[in-house]
């Protein structure tokens, strides 16, 4: 039996490599690499250190075109847009496991494994996407786009263990990352300065208007990228308190209100995915990858895929992805185009 394993350099997937080993008889490390830096040059490094350690064969894959057209210029275009993107869903779908599973294929392995905190719960020939034991470190907000065609074959051991665990178990093998930092940033953005990045690649960040519902202008605002959804602190307003409600990037405007004006009640979805079987009717939402999970319903209209907010929530933007689960099990998830 033969398993590949992603692996990032760090403390996560270097314990997934060992946890693998000592399931299959061989492993194959598998590292991407996704953009031009030196810190993604010192993670494939650490990766080949953990694969020599472990001593397992490790390869190193190029899918820099892939990430630059469905990651970084997606994540740019976005915020000229007036949307608020999330890459690494986008990464995860179109990048990481397409790549990975391309990669088990080409070397006839069995299965594949990641450091994602998720699990994996077989049900007859279905495999179902839970949340991770631990929900500080949960990542099955990330993984919705994910279909049975990969699903299958994926293994995500990392799911029943804290972080605290996963530090232990490297200690115990004598992992040399295993005391190693992790990143809350956007891999591909030094010190997580997503609007100087976006300047940068986009060029745009003109001056433009802050109006209320009524047109009243409020202030001035020093480019649409710099403004989300829901966001209260940095307007420069007086009175108040304001909300950023809507992001008009062809006027060049952003359109301030009160609370209760970006109250949501009904979210418009696009490029939904469910993961096993389509699925109308009542459930659970996240509609923030650090949000809580509130309650809703879906429905179709039209073609359209609804959800009704039926919870007290404020403040969805546009190109964040709205998650649906049943208690811990993912049903799947769609890209937010409206609210209201």
């Amino acid at each position: 039996m033969k398993c590949i394993v992603g692996m990032s350099g760090g403390v996560d997937s270097s314990t997934t490599v060992a946890l693998m080993k000592q399931k299959y008889d061989e492993v194959i490390g598998c590292t991407f690499k996704m953009f031009d830096s030196p810190k993604t040059e010192a993670a494939i490094e650490d990766a080949k250190k953990v694969a020599d350690f472990l001593k397992i064969k490790h390869i190193v894959v190029d899918c820099r075109n892939d990430f630059k057209k469905c990651v970084m210029d997606n994540f740019v275009e976005s915020y000229k847009k007036g949307e608020t993107p999330n890459p690494c869903v986008l990464c995860n779908n179109f990048v990481k496991f397409k790549y990975l599973n391309a990669v088990r294929e080409e070397n006839l392995a069995d299965m594949m494994a990641t450091g994602h905190y998720a699990r994996i719960v077989r049900n007859q020939n279905q495999a179902e996407l839970h949340q991770a034991s631990d929900l500080t470190k949960d990542q099955s907000y990330f993984l919705y786009k994910l279909n049975q065609s990969v699903l299958r074959f994926i293994e995500f051991p990392l799911g029943e263990f804290t972080k605290v665990q996963t530090r232990q178990i490297a200690r115990e093998i004598g992992i040399h990352v295993a005391e190693k930092s992790e990143s809350q940033d956007v891999c591909f953005i030094p010190d997580n300065d997503y609007i100087s990045f976006v300047k940068k690649n986009s060029g745009e960040s003109f001056p433009g208007n802050i109006v209320d519902e009524s047109e009243n202008i409020l202030g001035r605002h020093h480019g649409t990228i710099n403004y989300t959804i829901g966001q209260r602190k940095g307007l420069g307003l007086s009175g108040g308190p304001f909300f950023v409600k809507e992001i008009r990037s062809g006027s060049n405007e952003v359109v301030v209100t009160n609370k209760i004006g970006v109250r949501i009640n009904l979210l418009k979805l696009s490029e939904v995915n469910f993961i096993n079987g389509e699925y109308l009717g009542p459930c659970e939402v996240k509609i923030r990858s650090t949000g809580r999970k509130i309650f809703a319903g879906v429905r179709k209209s039209n073609d359209e895929y609804i959800v009704d907010i039926l919870s007290e929530e404020y403040g969805a933007a546009k190109g964040q992805h709205c998650v649906f689960y049943s208690q811990d099990k993912v049903i799947g998830g769609g890209i937010i185009v409206g609210a209201e």
